[in-house]
């Protein structure tokens, strides 16, 4: 139960944040594939693969956030109660 709050918070910021930064990415390179004249067929394939990558990338880093802000001080507690 201890680690629930941190799993938790980064489901819920890892998805809402990734999504967004995703969505944005997304959103700007679509943008400017299509002023650059790239066929209409082409810019949801090539923008979705890297809205993707790119909310992968940014849950990652939450995921690491949420490890260091909630796990690694229950775990330093529980071994400095345990000494």
């Amino acid at each position: 139960m201890k680690f629930l709050k941190a799993y938790t918070i980064y489901a819920l910021v890892g998805a809402v944040c990734g999504f967004f930064a995703g969505a944005s990415q997304g959103f700007i390179l679509g943008m400017a594939m299509a002023l650059a004249g790239v066929e209409p067929q082409i810019i949801p394939i090539i923008t979705g693969i890297t809205g993707f990558i790119t909310g992968l990338i940014i849950s990652f880093f939450i995921y690491r956030w949420s490890i260091r802000k909630f796990i690694i001080p229950q775990l330093q507690d529980m071994l400095s109660a345990a000494k």
